[in-house]
């Protein structure tokens, strides 16, 4: 089982996975709750998640905006697709840095040794792969939920990024 995220990119998806020492009621909550996600969603220096909005349930509407960066503003947003706590959740994706591309991102948690294997899909790329790579963050997203249920670390306790450290 990964301690850290692990990525593997095919034609059409990315997926990443990793171990986190918490139940997976625990890590959904936090997947899907507005106010979690506020918490630990962002890194000064790469993005931050400040607005999120959720109406979880299937065919409802999700929405999030952050800060880049650079200051740019961002937007997120889709339909939840399917909704099975604390197992399953998909829902689709469309984010203001790449356009209308509608893609599906799929959560999978499981129970493992004393915690849950998470695991992400971002699927629906194929036809744009060029757009393919503004989506490898996700490891990083992981790492932070990690150490944010694991050691309650928070985007305002974490160091800013540099590229030198990475």
């Amino acid at each position: 089982m990964p301690d850290t995220a692990t990525m593997q990119i095919t034609q059409d998806a990315i997926i990443s996975e990793i171990e986190i020492a918490a139940p997976p009621d625990q890590v959904f909550q936090a997947l899907i709750d507005p106010g979690q996600i506020l918490q630990w969603w962002g890194q000064a220096g790469v993005y931050r998640c400040t607005k999120c909005a959720s109406d979880l349930r299937p065919g409802g509407q999700w929405r999030s905006a952050g800060v880049g960066p650079d200051g740019g503003r961002f937007e997120a947003s889709g339909e939840y697709i399917e909704v099975d706590p604390p197992h399953l959740l998909i829902y689709s994706w469309v984010a203001s840095w790449t356009g209308s591309l509608k893609t599906t991102v799929r959560w999978e948690l499981n129970p493992a040794n004393q915690g849950t294997l998470l695991r992400l899909s971002h699927c629906g790329m194929s036809a744009h792969p060029e757009l393919a790579k503004s989506y490898r963050g996700w490891p990083r997203m992981l790492e932070w939920l990690k150490a944010f249920l694991e050691r309650g670390e928070t985007v305002d306790m974490r160091a800013p990024f540099s590229k030198a450290g990475d």
